[in-house]
């Protein structure tokens, strides 16, 4: 058996975006399409962690309040996390090489547009843009690739 480590979620149904990303070819993976007129559809089954850095330490703070804190949680969580998926779609695309690393820029700005749409503040929507833009670069790396670990 073959496996890999780091993922909180798994996407019950195909979700999907729109990007400024243009590929020059159609990429069409198991769980993650993207065509050249940036249509992209991120598949039933994909993995991924969800939005990361201090929102993690947060939902684990909330999560502890008694009988409200899962209502916190979902209400801190719901303009944030279709966003973070669509930009974990991009940046495997970037680690994997199918897209440039440039298009980071794109990524970025359009996680934050997208976290405005869904209803996050001004402020938050600034803090998370800057997350990703200063500490970020690591996870669009080809060495970021997660580990395969293997069990006889």
């Amino acid at each position: 058996m073959k496996y890999r480590k780091g993922f909180l979620y798994q996407l019950a149904e195909d979700e999907y975006f729109q990007t400024q990303i243009r590929p020059k070819e159609h990429i069409n993976l198991d769980f993650i399409e993207l065509n050249v007129r940036g249509n992209l559809r991120v598949k039933r089954g994909y993995a991924f962690d969800g939005p990361s850095g201090p929102t993690k330490v947060i939902v684990d703070v909330l999560e502890k309040i008694p009988f409200i804190g899962k209502w916190l949680v979902k209400k801190f969580l719901e303009a944030f996390m279709t966003p973070s998926l669509g930009h974990d779609a991009k940046y495997q695309l970037m680690r994997m090489g199918l897209i440039d690393p440039k298009h980071r820029v794109e990524a970025d700005d359009e996680l934050k547009a997208d976290c405005l749409a869904r209803g996050m503040s001004r402020p938050r929507a600034a803090w998370v843009h800057k997350g990703v833009t200063e500490f970020a670069a690591f996870a669009a790396d080809p060495k970021s690739l997660k580990k395969v670990y293997e069990v006889p």
